[in-house]
């Protein structure tokens, strides 16, 4: 006998599969121009006040160096993003109702050996690096009608553009966001 799935989990799958369907042409491995410095995708699934985020973005952009943290300073860097992702939302209505659930940040260097503050032990991903960021975000009293806003191009100015792209009960869109036009309305 086959089991069904509880109800409130048909949606959520049905979300995640059309949100890769639709992104699957801008995944770095099928797409060798994907990393570009400035550049940055993030994915949003909206169900009711819950939203799960994906952002692939060159380590540039958010570290500004592309290797395992080398230095003091490189880890302190890397730290203070994790705690900048642990605490603000990636996206965020214009009233701020959005409060981060879960967050966490993935980089390629996991189970690499530390590097000293010297430089030894050189890492051979050095080039090109990518940092995953997956967030989930409960935002209260979220209207059907709700603009967003995206506060990490403000945090990181190496960040020029995001391309966004989303998928709710009511469809899918994308748009390209800057620090000067920062603003998005799925649905719309």
């Amino acid at each position: 006998m086959r089991k069904r799935l509880p109800l409130l989990a048909s949606p959520r799958l049905i979300l995640a599969l059309g949100l890769a369907t639709m992104t699957a042409p801008a995944m770095a491995q099928d797409n060798p121009a994907a990393h570009q410095h400035g550049h940055a995708e993030l994915q949003v699934a909206f169900a009711g006040e819950q939203i799960d985020l994906l952002l692939e973005s060159p380590a540039w952009n958010l570290l500004g160096f592309e290797h395992q943290p080398r230095t003091k300073e490189q880890r302190q860097k890397l730290d203070g993003l994790r705690e900048w992702v642990a605490a603000n939302a990636l996206i965020n209505t214009e009233g701020g109702n959005c409060r981060v659930t879960t967050s966490e940040l993935h980089t390629g260097w996991e189970g690499h050996e530390a590097h000293d503050d010297q430089g030894h032990d050189q890492d051979a991903h050095a080039n090109h690096s990518d940092l995953e960021i997956t967030q989930s975000m409960r935002c209260d009293a979220l209207p059907d009608a709700s603009a967003f806003t995206a506060p990490i191009l403000d945090a990181y100015p190496a960040l020029e553009h995001l391309n966004v792209q989303w998928v709710s009960a009511q469809g899918q869109g994308g748009t390209r966001l800057t620090r000067s036009d920062n603003r998005f309305r799925p649905g719309q």
